[in-house]
């Protein structure tokens, strides 16, 4: 064995205990501070995983359970060392990195919850021992990423994929911490995690209106026409575009097509309202008299029959150019070689539409449809809200989950309602995806997400 290779065979046991030894004596320095009458008082990591008063013994801080992840760093930072030791480098580089991970979302919740913790007083501040900590942590995760590529497991352009998977982790990994607001009667002044559990009892009021049926029908009936129609003519479209012999007449066509898609949903509100106003809409004071009708003006914000139309179109309208522009990317990656081979055989241009196109647009159809039921029991708050002008009227045919959801958080303030009804759309969507690409896999396999 090399020289390099024993010093290696040392260091890293050490660096990983040092780690541990390093990560604990950060949770005794101070991690916030507090002013009360005048006085600062510090408050280290023990102090919030103990519970403790505070304000002059006048409030107290209950025991914060998110600093459970720093005892389990500190394990996992042991035990690497241990396992390092004992030739299994593999593992213990795994569980450095994750040790690292655990490390590092400690403080960066407890940054994002430290005002909410301390609501009895005033003037807070974060202090040095939280960033030591996210500090150790991030070292942690270079550490295991050095022994995994020790290990030839990972090598130097994985490098290229920290930044997006830590963005990732941050972004969208650590806030689905926040899922329990949904089970939790929130009370401000212990935050998040000590708030009292409730079970299933913030879910109840989505099942509490006689109208909850009609609810999910619209939710659910609306987005099954969006998913056929927006696929239909964003394929269509993107067709049309591939098959302009002008390339300044596809990128005008383009321009136009997708400008819609980046105009706010106030502004499309404001623009159908001025379609389908009562006494000022272009419909009923230009369309309507120009082809001879006489009878009274349609109130078309009273009247539900239209609305089911009208949303249809805006909603196909608005999108339009994102989809056929995806389509149009797709398109344009088919080889033409196919194209000139199927015209020398006699093919025009609908058998090679049928028989080339769609059967190689194929994947890019099921991505997007599989995508689209993700979202499935969602809808779009601007089409559903702005554009309908909150008309009481129409809630028959345009109340969705969303918008019930938005109305009932109004009138009764409580944000846990919220979090239950986001949490049950993303489980059934969830439930829809994997559905779908089981489904898909069983027929082909090599169309299939996962």
């Amino acid at each position: 064995m090399s020289k390099r290779k024993m010093n290696q065979e040392h260091v890293i046991p050490i660096l990983s205990g040092a780690l541990a030894i390093l990560m604990a004596v950060s949770y005794w320095m101070p991690y916030g501070k507090y002013v009360y009458s005048k006085k600062a008082y510090h408050m280290s990591a023990m102090s919030y995983f103990t519970g403790k008063r505070i304000a002059g013994g006048s409030a107290t801080i209950e025991p914060q359970k998110i600093f459970v992840l720093g005892i389990v760093a500190i394990l996992l930072f042991a035990a690497a060392a241990v396992l390092y030791k004992c030739r299994q480098k593999k593992t213990a580089g795994i569980m450095t990195m994750i040790g690292g991970a655990v490390a590092a979302a400690m403080p960066i919740v407890f940054m994002y919850n430290f005002n909410t913790l301390m609501s009895s007083v005033k003037k807070t501040s974060v202090l040095y021992g939280a960033y030591l900590t996210l500090a150790l942590g991030i070292l942690a995760l270079i550490l295991g990423f050095y022994i995994l590529y020790l290990c030839k497991t990972v090598n130097l352009l994985d490098i290229m994929i920290i930044p997006g998977l830590a963005y990732l982790i941050i972004n969208n990994y650590i806030p689905m911490s926040g899922i329990v607001i949904a089970f939790k009667e929130l009370n401000y002044s212990q935050g998040v995690f000590s708030s009292p559990w409730c079970g299933f009892k913030n879910f109840e009021f989505l099942f509490q209106t006689k109208d909850i049926w009609n609810i999910i029908r619209n939710t659910l009936g609306y987005n099954v026409v969006f998913i056929i129609l927006n696929n239909f003519f964003g394929i269509a479209v993107g067709i049309m575009l591939s098959e302009a012999i002008s390339k300044v007449l596809q990128r005008v066509s383009q321009t136009l097509i997708l400008l819609p898609q980046i105009i706010s949903w106030v502004i499309v509100a404001y623009m159908v309202y001025g379609l389908f106003s009562t006494n000022t809409g272009w419909i009923n004071n230009t369309l309507l008299p120009f082809f001879g009708y006489e009878g009274p003006k349609i109130a078309f914000y009273g009247t539900r029959k239209y609305w089911p139309f009208i949303l249809t179109f805006v909603a196909v309208w608005k999108g339009l150019g994102y989809n056929s522009i995806i389509y149009l990317s797709s398109i344009i990656g088919i080889d033409h070689n196919l194209y000139e081979a199927a015209l020398i055989d006699g093919c025009g241009k609908l058998k090679q539409i049928r028989y080339i196109t769609l059967p190689l647009l194929k994947p890019t159809i099921i991505t997007l449809v599989i995508m689209a039921l993700g979202h499935i029991m969602n809808s779009n708050f601007g089409l559903f809200y702005q554009i309908t002008q909150n008309s009481g009227a129409l809630y028959p045919v345009t109340q969705t989950l969303d918008v019930y959801i938005y109305r009932s958080i109004m009138e009764t303030q409580n944000l846990s309602m919220g979090a239950a009804a986001a949490a049950l759309q993303s489980i059934v969507g969830f439930v829809l995806i994997v559905i779908a690409n089981t489904a898909i896999r069983k027929f082909d396999s090599n169309n299939a997400l996962f």
